[in-house]
């Protein structure tokens, strides 16, 4: 086998990435490292990943970074690759000598990057294998609102939803207690958290995820890049959470904690001068109220500006005019249901309307495309509404230039789709085969491969036992096939659905009582 890069070579690449860097803090010695199983550029584009950064690193826990080397990210990839060195952002160190480690995981499928960072920094990977002299993992992130079951196996910590104000008292209870067993049982002990997979099929129950004090908003950047994903923007979020109860959401309505509103002067008065690009994040940045003066007031310092969602009814004349302004050429808002009546079910709120008045609204602007985000495959879907789909398409297209990315249906935890099937990827295929066929020529097709969504639905749906099927995929070469054989090979635990909506539905009365949980679809 081909040997890995030299440390020197590794060295030579944080140092190059730092140089670039703007806003970096300058941290002394750490004893904690906040460790991103994706590489650099999608580490440093994460808005909690920047934020759980800055914020320990200014309340006296100091803090460094470390990131999946680039060539460990493809799905598909021999295992185990030669040992590569990997060094902390801030001092150099290999990530094995930091004694308290934190993991964010964004989504289901970084989950091979986390077993390919552990074993290949010389971690025991099973936290059930852990000694005396072993760092503490602590998990948490995104994923964290859906189902972190699957991390379970590799930490030995778990914090489930927002960390603000959990992962500092977590490691000030770990630093505080000199035994490691007892250190994690005294973190263990806080709201929202419970151990990893300490004893091999001892499983804890998941607790119900936390929401920061709006004292602690916004999330905010430290560090802006230009080998970013987000090449040199400052992120910030608006607004968090979302009022609207989209039911294949882990954020609807107060079931995901409601939406938390900011005053627009707020976001804007924490952009340094050093961004030339504000990004705006949020479940529901355009139903902020003042979301048209936040875009203008960036615009106006001569700053470009990205929004990461955009609803085709929220669209106005004064909004498109600031994001042109702003050196936008597209214009992205999402459908998802793929017919009237689908996102109907899922309770969108997007109508037929909304998106021709905004594709019209858009060709009067004079951008360039109109990207459409649109989801196959969930539950109820039929040949008719395809048909739906290519129909409007074509009339969408005729208004302006469009392209539309497809995601296949995933049923997730802490909604009111939890446990319904994943469509079939040769269903999946099939259906993008006619979908391509009816719009040759007049729309541009981006569709994600249905075969990775299948592959996210087995981690989505299963418990703990998905991450050890997950260590037989990525030790396989982690190729689609692979994954499959795992998950075949591997037993399923039953679990209970988890809706998200247990307190609100338990306090029904009546005919409410009775009311069903999924959407009916005529």
């Amino acid at each position: 086998m081909a040997r890995g890069p030299s440390r020197g070579d590794e060295r030579s690449l944080v140092r190059a990435r730092r140089s670039r860097e703007k806003g970096a803090l300058q941290v002394g010695h750490a004893r904690v490292a906040l460790a991103y199983p994706s590489p650099y550029r999608a580490g440093m584009s994460s808005l909690g990943f920047q934020t759980l950064y800055r914020q320990l690193n200014t309340n006296g826990i100091p803090t460094h970074r470390v990131f999946l080397p680039d060539a460990w990210e493809r799905m598909a990839l021999p295992w185990p690759q030669p040992r590569r060195p990997l060094l902390s952002y801030e001092d150099e160190r290999p990530l094995s000598d930091y004694p308290i480690i934190g993991v964010s995981v964004a989504y289901e499928l970084e989950i091979a990057g986390l077993i390919r960072m552990l074993e290949g920094s010389g971690i025991p990977l099973l936290a059930a294998d852990r000694g005396p002299r072993d760092p503490i993992i602590i998990g948490g992130g995104p994923l964290t609102f859906s189902n972190p079951s699957s991390i379970l196996p590799f930490v030995d910590l778990l914090i489930v939803g927002e960390a603000e104000a959990l992962l500092p008292e977590a490691i000030h209870r770990i630093e505080s207690t000199a035994k490691r067993v007892d250190a994690i049982e005294l973190a263990a002990a806080l709201p929202h958290t419970c151990t990893g997979e300490l004893t091999p099929g001892k499983w804890p129950e998941l607790p119900e995820p936390a929401r920061a004090d709006k004292s602690l908003l916004p999330a905010h950047s430290q560090i802006v890049s230009p080998d970013t994903e987000l090449a040199n923007m400052f992120l910030v979020e608006p607004e968090r959470g979302c009022s609207r109860r989209c039911t294949f959401c882990v954020m609807r309505g107060a079931d995901g904690g409601g939406m938390r509103l900011l005053d627009y002067q707020t976001p804007l008065s924490l952009v340094p001068d050093y961004a030339p690009r504000v990004g705006l994040v949020g479940a529901a940045v355009t139903d902020h109220p003042k979301l048209e003066q936040l875009v203008s007031a960036i615009v106006e310092s001569g700053r470009g500006v990205g929004i990461s969602s955009l609803r085709a009814d929220r669209l106005n004349p004064d909004l498109l005019n600031a994001l042109a302004k702003s050196g936008h050429r597209t214009i992205t808002v999402a459908s998802d249901g793929i017919s009237e009546r689908m996102r109907k079910a899922l309770n969108r709120g997007i109508k037929e309307e909304h998106l021709l008045r905004a594709a019209k609204l858009i060709r009067a602007h004079n951008y360039h495309r109109m990207k459409v985000y649109q989801m196959m495959g969930a539950p109820g879907e039929t040949d008719e509404d395809v048909d739906e789909l290519i129909r409007f398409a074509r009339e969408l297209a005729s208004i302006q230039r469009l392209t539309l990315t497809f995601s296949t249906f995933v049923a997730k935890r802490y909604t009111p789709l939890d446990g319904l099937p994943f469509m079939g990827v040769k269903a999946a295929e099939q259906r993008l085969k006619k979908i391509r066929q009816g719009l040759a020529g007049k729309v541009e097709l981006r569709p994600q491969s249905p075969r990775w969504a299948h592959i996210e639905y087995f981690l989505a749906q299963w418990g703990p036992e998905a991450g050890h099927a997950a260590i037989k995929a990525v030790h396989a070469g982690a190729r689609y096939a692979d994954w499959v054989r795992a998950f075949e090979q591997t037993p399923r635990q039953t679990r209970t659905l988890r809706y998200g909506d247990e307190k609100s539905r338990a306090r029904r009365t009546g005919f409410a009582k009775d009311r069903p949980r999924l959407p009916v679809v005529a």
